[in-house]
């Protein structure tokens, strides 16, 4: 007969395994709208190649709220890269950074992807203890 304490301790064990595997659901969502905000922001970039000095745009100020802007420069981008620093690049180079930061995105993505794999297969192992321990109760 399976002691109850033992039991106790796996019922533990499952809620701790199970708190890791949401925070790595939670990190995995974040990662994943920034992967999708990365995406739109490359094709916005590459939308901007056949944008003329002067014409005019939609530009998204939030929620579902857009202005009309004329464009200035549009081959000059500004990118930010961090809270307080923005760097003036063109195109492309703005492109291939938005891809690092893209492929950046996919590995941690994986990583989370296979972790989460990881904690579910402990988590089934722990659940068929519970079952056996339980039958063996029986």
């Amino acid at each position: 007969m399976e002691n109850p304490q033992n039991s106790q301790e796996l019922a533990y064990q499952f809620q701790y395994i199970k708190e890791q595997k949401d925070m790595y659901m939670q990190n995995l969502e974040i990662v994943n709208a920034s992967y999708t905000n990365l995406i739109k922001t490359k094709n916005t970039i590459k939308n901007l190649k056949d944008i003329k000095d002067g014409e005019e745009i939609l530009v998204p100020v939030g929620g579902m709220i857009s202005i009309k802007a004329l464009i200035k420069e549009p081959q000059k981008i500004l990118l930010s890269i961090s809270n307080d620093v923005m760097v003036e690049s063109n195109i492309n180079n703005s492109i291939e950074y938005i891809d690092k930061l893209i492929d950046q995105h996919k590995n941690q993505m994986s990583f989370l992807q296979e972790q989460i794999k990881k904690i579910e297969a402990n988590l089934l192992g722990i659940s068929q203890k519970f079952q056996q321990d339980f039958s063996q109760q029986r």
